[in-house]
């Protein structure tokens, strides 16, 4: 398995139901690896080179990458917010 994929099985996401209370469920568990140091977290941030950056842009950098492994786009907007779309809904969030 790539980083990504071993990311994904880490954070523990049982369902793949598309919803927003999905996307913050994945927000809060990917910030909850990042404080808790996780290797596998890690190793995604070695991947996406932003391993020297701040704590929220590598959150929003992994928030990104496994928004779109599921099925989700995910686009950066003004300050701290992504707007996070699925064929089914449209969302603003405002990350951590």
């Amino acid at each position: 398995m790539n980083p990504l994929e071993n990311y994904l099985l880490s954070l523990q996401i049982n369902t793949y139901k598309t919803s927003i209370y999905q996307v913050i469920e994945i927000q809060t568990r990917i910030w909850q690896s990042l404080q808790s140091g996780s290797s596998y977290a890690l190793a995604m941030l070695e991947v996406l080179e932003v391993v020297n950056h701040s704590k929220q842009q590598q959150h929003q950098a992994l928030l990104k990458q496994v928004l779109q492994l599921l099925g989700y786009s995910a686009q950066s907007q003004v300050g701290n917010n992504l707007l996070i779309a699925h064929k089914r809904f449209s969302h603003s969030l405002e990350l951590l």
